[in-house]
């Protein structure tokens, strides 16, 4: 038995191993947050494979020495650098080098002359040397390699002679080195100290002697200055103007033979089918812009739009039109890059989203195309501001062809704004016409992406767009007109609902189009049983009469479920079946209530309560209030408006004190400015209550007479 209880024990163990990883995938697959993160991760790379795809260059598998098959082309603007690399040498070659005269070489060899003469004084003084040995001994102590007739003349020479030859030699040679010698210029500097020479008055032997020993001596004094030397240089190639290659030129054309130069080019461009470096640094360089792009984005989200950041819906929306709108835009590149309808993201993004995070898209969006275009930012700027007048365009739109208009407003200012750019630079007039004329197809091919694609959008992400609010607000509606001939009490009772609901929005800044559709369907669930509700009873006759109160409770609560019934049967929105479902709350039917109760007994409140939920958002919350409040002031029997906004107030109080706006956000000065818009709107319908039953005594007591 243990042995099969192992057995059965190990058996267990299996089959949970093979479980385990199932549920592991479920409950990952039901985190949130890894879902997000998966969705950005997907965003990122899909990003950045775009932007990598659409910048990465055709290559060409070429040497030096190779005949090209087909006309190379430049890809983008860009510099020639192994020209202009040629050119900056050239003008750095042409720069003469520079030189410091340096002044102390200059005495240094007017010092050598000094030792000069003052050897030959000291062998002149040795009387008991005859004169070869002066020579002799002065050629040992003054080795300079002189002339033999000049050791003569030094010593054959008279004092005063010698000590005039010293100082002429000792001035000549200043005066040449001084003009500054360099190491190139010592046989021009020698033949200055001949020509000077010549203008002395002295014999030709003693000429001789000065002009040989200045010789020895000479020396170059102009110093190589390597600073002051390659700091020209840099100045002559910073003058040099880069050499531009234009986008589409010619780089090496069909047929000719490929050069090393060309070569070294094509490298330089990335051009090169063996350069697997550039690639590397264009992977790298659309990671690193990718990412910021996105950061962007989720940091506007994260801290200016935390609902939107919690919806993984919308999220997925967002990044499905951005990355659409980027491959739409690729397509129609080839076509002219003015032709990008980024106007259609920024306005999908509006209308389905947020016009806040349509500007933040519109502008990460127009980024990537600028790079996209080869880092064409005048199209990045063009696109940008057409996509910002596109969202300025739909954030309040009361109709579809709105967005046509919209369309033929962005293609104005692409117009303006191209034609703008395109005589800044220096374009002819007509170029600059025609490139223009493609910023009016962009607005209005955007307003057709636009138009043509929102309705499968509305559909699939079931978001009720300002539009499709106005569709339902339209009194041709099937439900509508159903509502109208089935229960037209219900019908006219909604319609005043809508009229406060949405004057009463305007005044606290909620939405006020979807408080008036909402409240157009929020009693749509009374048209199963229509004659159980009052304002639908032609007669005096009430049904409720005759009824249990706790079943008359469970028909009147009925209509919200009821309402939710029909609402999936016509595919309302969810944000219209908020209305059905909240628009009463957890309200307790007090009439009824009261009429249960017997003495002290009294029924349980949560037989008589509607099941709720309490209104979540504040148009819901004002559609409840502008229905107790029409059906309380349409009971008055003589209204006026004092009367009205007491009465309007006590009901909001009541709303308030039960907890039925607790869920609402709906603040204090709100509900005064509601019971306010409240007071103003039923005070106008039924203000001529006032005076005509009066009137209408007078009227039947003139007929009786008549009679």
């Amino acid at each position: 038995m243990r042995k099969n209880a192992i057995i059965v024990g190990s058996d267990f163990v299996a089959v949970g191993s093979n479980l385990r990883p199932k549920r592991i995938h479920m409950e990952l697959f039901h985190n949130k947050d890894i879902r997000k993160t998966a969705l950005g991760l997907f965003f990122f790379i899909a990003l950045a494979t775009l932007i990598y795809i659409s910048i990465l260059p055709q290559r060409y598998d070429i040497k030096v020495g190779d005949v090209a098959q087909e006309d190379i082309r430049a890809r983008k603007d860009a510099i020639n650098t192994v020209a202009t690399r040629k050119l900056r040498q050239a003008a750095a070659d042409s720069v003469s080098k520079k030189y410091i005269l340096d002044h102390s070489i200059t005495q240094e060899a007017k010092n050598e002359i000094t030792q000069i003469f003052a050897g030959i004084k000291q062998v002149r003084s040795k009387d008991y040397l005859d004169e070869q040995g002066k020579i002799d001994a002065l050629k040992h102590i003054v080795n300079k390699n002189l002339a033999e007739e000049t050791y003569l003349q030094a010593i054959k020479a008279d004092n005063s002679s010698l000590m005039e030859v010293e100082t002429i030699t000792k001035a000549i040679l200043e005066k040449v080195m001084e003009s500054g010698v360099k190491e190139d210029s010592i046989d021009r500097a020698k033949t200055y100290i001949i020509e000077e020479f010549k203008n002395v008055k002295l014999s030709q032997e003693l000429k001789n002697m000065g002009e040989d020993i200045a010789f020895s001596v000479i020396k170059p004094n102009m110093v190589y200055d390597r600073e002051a030397t390659e700091k020209e240089q840099q100045e002559a190639m910073d003058s040099v103007e880069p050499v531009k290659i234009a986008k589409n030129q010619i780089l090496i054309e069909k047929g000719t033979t490929v050069t090393a130069e060309q070569i070294e080019l094509l490298k330089e461009l990335g051009l090169l089918a063996q350069d697997k470096g550039s690639n590397l640094n264009l992977l790298a360089g659309t990671i690193f812009l990718a990412a910021l792009l996105e950061g962007i984005l989720v940091f506007a989200i994260y801290f200016f739009h935390k609902k939107l950041f919690g919806n993984e819906l919308l999220l997925s929306l967002l990044a499905l039109i951005i990355l659409s709108n980027l491959i739409i835009s690729i397509a129609v590149k080839t076509i002219s890059n003015y032709l990008i309808p980024l106007a259609a993201g920024s306005m999908l993004i509006s209308i389905l989203i947020n016009p806040s995070i349509a500007l933040v898209s519109s502008f990460i969006m127009s980024i990537a195309v600028g790079v996209v275009m080869g880092n064409d930012f005048v199209v990045s700027t063009v696109a940008f501001l057409g996509a910002v007048v596109g969202v300025f365009c739909t954030v309040r739109l009361s109709q579809r062809v709105d967005l046509t208009k919209a369309g033929g407003i962005i293609g104005i200012v692409d117009f303006v704004l191209i034609m703008g750019m395109e005589l800044l630079n220096n374009d002819p007039l007509w170029m600059a016409i025609k490139q223009s004329s493609w910023g009016i197809v962009s607005g209005l091919f955007s307003s057709v992406l636009t138009i043509g694609t929102l309705p499968f959008l509305e559909s699939a992400f079931d978001i009720t767009t300002s539009m499709k609010l106005l569709e339902l607000s339209n009194p041709n509606q099937p439900l509508l007109k159903k509502l109208m001939i089935d229960a037209p009490g219900t019908y006219h009772h909604s319609i005043i609902v809508g009229n406060l609901a949405e004057a009463a929005a305007e005044a606290v800044g909620a939405d006020p189009l979807l408080a008036r559709v909402g409240a157009n369907y929020h009693d749509i669930g009374k048209l199963k049983r229509p004659y159980f509700f009052i304002e639908n009873q032609l007669t005096s006759d009430n049904p409720h009469d005759k009824l249990n109160p706790t079943l008359s409770a469970l028909i009147i609560t009925s209509h919200v479920k009821d309402g939710i019934e029909i609402a999936k049967e016509y595919r309302l929105p969810e944000v219209i079946k908020d209305f059905i479902s909240q628009h009463h709350g957890t309200t307790l039917l007090s009439y009824f209530y009261n009429k249960a109760a017997s003495g002290d007994r009294k029924p349980d409140e949560d037989g008589f309560r509607y099941e709720g939920p309490k209104p979540q958002t504040r148009e819901v919350a004002i559609v409840m209030l502008a229905d107790s409040a029409e059906a309380a002031v349409r009971s008055m029997s003589s209204p006026t408006p004092g009367k009205i906004e007491g009465l309007i107030r006590q009901i909001i109080k009541e709303k308030l004190a039960d907890g039925q706006l607790d869920e609402s956000d709906l603040t204090l000065k709100e509900l005064d400015k509601i019971a306010a818009a409240f007071s103003r709107v039923l005070a106008g319908i039924f203000h001529t209550r006032i005076e005509y039953p009066d009137r209408l005594k007078e009227l039947e007591g003139k007929q009786a007479k008549n009679a």
